[in-house]
């Protein structure tokens, strides 16, 4: 087994040759000195030149190009048997980090309670405003009001992503996004990552979910990065199928809870 290390991170990219080198650079930049680090890059079958320039990148980076793709949960477990690490960050393609205070402050606070499994910092927009990624366990009925309108039962679409809370203090997690997660590794290889039965949306939830099952999920709004949210499930008719298949898998596998 390799030696080891700090931190492990892996991004699942596809088609991502427009951003994934300022992604790369953002992060890699802004790991503390102090940490030893490896990022892994998992690239689905992209048809760009995404990989490419990975490769033109020279830095600590594995790349594990696939020839298929079989989504982010697949993607990103093909890293399992090549991790050794206290910490495994899973990141998207589309964040970035603005110094290196964020990653310590996420190291400090789970070095300092070990009971905690899963960490998500707070996630904002590049204009430093508030993504409401904090979410209850999904109803069907939560999940297709947001789908029709953000305007429809503005209360309870409120109360789905927890903005009582005011996003301004550390509180258990029931459903982190997956744009961001810092796991304990041993704790990561022992669900075995995430259920690749999700093609692409509600793995998160899901993973979320098991975690609490053997640790506590957090979220940790001491600490912050920037995600270039793009939303397609909102756009296009293909992600929103692909969004009802995970509803599928998701409710299949925790019960139909309609309300």
């Amino acid at each position: 087994m390799n030696e080891l290390i700090d931190l492990s991170l892996t991004i699942v990219t596809y088609n991502n040759s427009k951003i994934i080198g300022d992604t790369i650079k953002s992060v890699v930049e802004n790991i503390p000195q102090e940490l030893s680090y490896r990022l892994y890059i998992v690239d689905n079958n992209s048809t760009d030149r995404t990989v490419e320039l990975v490769r033109e990148m020279d830095l600590n980076i594995e790349i594990l190009p696939l020839k298929v793709n079989k989504g982010f949960g697949y993607g990103h477990n093909q890293i399992l048997d090549l991790i050794n690490s206290r910490y495994h960050l899973v990141v998207n393609p589309d964040i970035m980090l603005e110094d290196k205070d964020q990653i310590r402050k996420m190291v400090k606070y789970l070095d300092e309670n070990p009971q905690v499994g899963m960490l998500s910092p707070l996630i904002l927009n590049p204009d430093h405003t508030i993504q409401y990624l904090c979410k209850t366990n999904p109803t069907v009925f939560d999940m297709l009001i947001r789908r029709i309108s953000s305007k429809l039962f503005p209360k309870r679409q409120d109360r789905y992503v927890m903005k009582e809370t005011g996003y301004n203090k550390i509180m258990p997690i029931e459903y982190a996004s997956g744009s961001f997660m810092v796991f304990r590794t041993d704790l990561f290889k022992k669900i075995g990552g995430f259920d690749d039965a999700f093609f692409m949306y509600l793995e998160d939830a899901d993973i979320t979910r098991r975690i609490n099952e053997i640790a506590a999920s957090v979220f940790f709004p001491q600490a912050q990065v920037i995600h270039l949210w793009q939303r397609e499930g909102h756009k296009k008719i293909k992600y929103a199928l692909i969004t009802a298949e995970s509803m599928k898998v998701y409710f299949k596998k925790w019960g139909w809870k309609l309300f």
